[in-house]
């Protein structure tokens, strides 16, 4: 007869939050935020697309996400998704 040795605490409730699971490999939400800004960089992709990946990778529904990006992570998409059509373009001032 074999003994199932647990490895890990199991947790009381079984549905965990993203934002644990985030937390998890990150310390806070700056720091996922810089995380997705950094892979985008290195891949040559939006971050739009490198944070849908992200959310894809771990079965995440990105609205999930919405609390753990930061307002510079936010300004970036918004960005990304007016210069796609995907928002209508905010007025700018002019440099």
């Amino acid at each position: 007869m074999t003994k199932k040795i647990k490895t890990e605490r199991q947790p009381a409730n079984p549905e965990l939050s993203v934002e644990y699971l985030v937390t998890k490999e990150f310390t806070s939400a700056q720091d996922f935020s810089i995380a997705i800004e950094t892979q985008a960089a290195a891949r040559k992709i939006g971050c739009m697309e490198r944070l849908l990946e992200y959310c894809e990778e771990r079965n995440i529904e990105p609205v999930a996400m919405a609390n753990l990006i930061s307002s510079s992570l936010k300004e970036k998409i918004r960005a990304e998704a007016e210069e796609l059509n995907l928002l209508k373009k905010t007025g700018k001032l002019p440099a």
